[in-house]
């Protein structure tokens, strides 16, 4: 399978929390909580079309500002997803700023907060010096929180302390692979035409037809369920976990299994050696051992681990090496 999701640690696995995940041939990213945000370039920043917070800790939500300044001119709307409270938490961070010479923006910040049932959305536009407006609640099926024809993001509560922090989880829901040496053969060229026409086979539209252009120039209408027998095939979709901020109890390690069940990647938090268990049942984290636990025991394809504490910044290697020692089940000492 060719990815689709591209993702990196903004700030390396020590660093404030951020997920940066580039959607291929999307010209857009998703962010999976919004720490420090100066490693990204501005082009980077404005292709995130949303941003997924685990909880509104400050190494969670510190780059919020940094992304708003650099959306505010542009003709774009951003949607922020979160757990209970994130609504009046954003209100709160704009509320901190003048926005009297912002009349003719027309940028549009939209926030989404997760409910047990439903989900409550809000619209703030900097036309309307950011003022909450168009409330609504929205049905969450199957904690579904974001979706489009390419992705979506499911989302479940993990028990930080005594705060609700978000995992989530990406889903491309169908890959439609591209046999190149079937378009070779038949002479089509490839391009941004082959977006469109996964769109259409996701969308379970296989009905007229498509324009295919061709290497010798010109194009070719075709069918498009012939064009689908002949140039791809479907298959399950790339699938990425991320976990933050968990308490390491028995609910919240059952509920990361489930959320996390045959991940292409799982991105979790190692916090601390497992040798200091007590003090990661103290901050509310995972412990490096149950972190490759849990990617183990989902059957991840791949573990990827941050938010390690710096009291390990002398032993970089320590928390990693913990993590895949468990991931590839190598009994402990």
């Amino acid at each position: 399978m060719r990815s689709v999701f591209f993702p990196h640690l903004v700030n390396g696995p020590f660093g404030d929390p951020a997920l940066y995940v580039r959607l291929a041939h999307r010209g857009e990213a998703l962010l999976f909580d919004c720490g420090d945000l100066h490693p990204l370039s501005m082009r980077e920043l404005l292709k995130v079309s949303a941003v997924f917070v685990s909880h509104a800790h400050i190494d969670h939500m510190v780059g919020f500002d940094a992304l708003l300044r650099a959306f505010l001119c542009q003709n774009a709307r951003l949607m922020v997803c979160g757990p209970p409270g994130i609504i009046g938490q954003i209100e709160g961070r704009l509320r901190g700023y003048t926005w009297n010479l912002v009349a003719g923006y027309t940028f549009t910040l939209t926030v989404r907060e997760w409910g047990e049932d439903k989900m409550r959305q809000v619209n703030f536009r900097a036309a309307n010096a950011f003022c909450p407006e168009g409330e609504k609640t929205l049905k969450r099926g199957e904690g579904v929180l974001f979706e489009t024809l390419a992705c979506r993001v499911r989302g479940v509560p993990l028990d930080h302390g005594d705060i609700v922090s978000m995992a989530y989880v990406l889903e491309e829901p169908l890959h439609v692979a591209i046999h190149k040496d079937a378009l070779e053969r038949y002479g089509f060229r490839p391009g941004p035409w082959l977006t469109g026409f996964k769109d259409r086979v996701r969308r379970g539209d296989l009905q007229g037809t498509v324009e295919v252009p061709l290497e010798a120039g010109g194009t070719v209408t075709m069918p498009l369920d012939e064009l689908v027998g002949k140039i791809a095939h479907c298959e399950r979709g790339m699938k990425i976990g991320y976990v933050t901020d968990a308490s390491p109890t028995g609910t919240n390690r059952e509920r990361i299994v489930a959320l996390a069940a045959d991940a292409h990647l799982l991105a979790i938090e190692a916090a601390f050696s497992h040798r200091e268990l007590a003090r990661a049942r103290e901050r509310g984290h995972l412990t490096a051992q149950m972190a490759g636990e849990l990617a183990l025991r989902a059957r991840a394809a791949k573990l990827l681990v941050f938010h390690h504490s710096p009291r390990y910044r002398e032993w970089p290697e320590l928390l990693f090496e913990e993590a895949h020692r468990a991931f590839a089940g190598e009994k402990k000492d």
